[in-house]
């Protein structure tokens, strides 16, 4: 599988994307093709190398003959359906313009059907959502991923005046996706990047695992701190890129505590719940013996968890840490034991199991009922599970 990803530590715009894809061996030939299908009026596309802290990068710079109209969404969706542009094309710029319908109207209060395009619907905008659909598909690009996007902070000047960073219909189409602002002020992430990218992307993460073929990086504007540089990392994967999440790790050591109260901190910890816990004997600076406490959990769950282990326990302090955590995809299927249901948690790796875990309290109830060792019941459940099932 050809893969596609996109660091975003300099944000993103459609003019980047699309350059970071001509920089990366999209010709330019062929998005002037894509333009000429679209029966967009007098469009000139220049791409120019241009440097940015050092590093090259190619500018994609569009000029064309604006009308002096607003076009709402079904203008823009007669203008791509009209085209002769594959259907995958013309279905993925479709859906970007109604996210950024989607979030325009949700800004402003008012039906999808009376959002006007001011700045996204300019013959430009439609370039780069259009083009970098087009771009991806001539690349041969099957799947897309970026990296969190730094929105940054500050003012804006747009058509409806002076907006915070980031722009209100920004914020919306980021929804759910990780983003920070960074450390230097300005615009960083356009409406239209947001769109493009909450749209297409399959995932957020670092890299994923992948051969790299090429690289593109495409040029905003502004001379900014950091490079102002887009960059699209292309290349193959042999294995499913596993999903990714964030978590939170809470620790504290403690040996000045009854070891009695810590079942109790358990109980406690599964009913708000966390992710997983563990107690772990250690050796303390002074030589004593102690307990090493670590609480896997979701990042939102952070307030009530620290508030139970401060309660409960006698620390002074706990160490807080993210980390990231890749998981198999996981499913659940049902074996029958003696009459009884057992669940199994199963674990896929390219569309195929490499983990079987029957579950323990099932288990516990039919060796209960049959009289027969729990060892016995999770080795039947797993034969007739791998019996049944063909992606073994």
């Amino acid at each position: 599988m050809k893969i596609g990803f996109i660091q975003g530590n300099a944000g993103a715009s459609g003019d980047m994307l699309l350059g970071a894809m001509v920089d990366a061996g999209f010709p330019l030939h062929e998005l002037e093709k894509c333009t000429e299908q679209l029966k967009l009026p007098a469009v000139k596309i220049y791409a120019d190398q241009v440097i940015r802290k050092g590093i090259t990068g190619t500018k994609l710079t569009v000029e064309c003959q604006e009308e002096d109209q607003h076009r709402h969404l079904h203008d823009i969706e007669e203008i791509i359906n009209k085209s002769n542009l594959s259907l995958r094309i013309k279905e993925q710029a479709i859906k970007i313009f109604r996210a950024l319908a989607t979030a325009e109207a949700a800004v402003h209060n008012c039906a999808i059907e009376k959002v006007h395009f001011h700045e996204v619907g300019a013959v430009d905008a439609i370039v780069d959502i259009v083009g970098s659909c087009y771009g991806l598909e001539y690349l041969g690009i099957e799947e897309l991923f970026c990296s969190p996007l730094r929105v940054g902070f500050g003012e804006v000047k747009c058509a409806h005046g002076i907006l915070p960073v980031p722009a209100p219909a920004t914020v919306q189409l980021l929804t759910g996706i990780p983003c920070y602002a960074g450390d230097y002020d300005g615009e960083w992430v356009t409406p239209t990047g947001a769109a493009i990218l909450s749209t297409l992307c399959a995932g957020w993460m670092e890299m994923p695992f992948l051969t790299i073929e090429k690289t593109g990086c495409g040029a905003g504007s502004n001379e900014r701190e950091i490079p102002n540089l887009l960059r699209l990392v292309i290349g193959k994967s042999n294995i499913q890129n596993l999903p990714a999440n964030e978590i939170e790790v809470l620790e504290t050591n403690i040996d000045d505590m009854n070891p009695e109260i810590l079942p109790y901190l358990g109980e406690q910890l599964l009913e708000i719940p966390v992710l997983d816990f563990q107690f772990a004997p250690v050796v303390m600076k002074k030589g004593r013996i102690g307990t090493k406490i670590t609480v896997l959990i979701e990042p939102d769950a952070a307030p009530q968890v620290l508030e139970v282990i401060f309660r409960e326990t006698s620390t002074l302090g706990i160490r807080r840490s993210r980390v990231k955590r890749v998981c198999l995809t996981r499913e659940t299927k049902v074996v029958e034991v003696y009459g009884e249901l057992i669940r199994i948690k199963v674990g896929l790796l390219n569309e195929r199991i490499v983990q079987i875990a029957p579950e323990y309290e099932d288990c516990k109830l039919v060796a209960k009922t049959s009289g027969l060792p729990l060892k016995e019941i999770y080795d039947l459940a797993k034969k007739i599970f791998k019996e049944k099932d063909e992606n073994l």
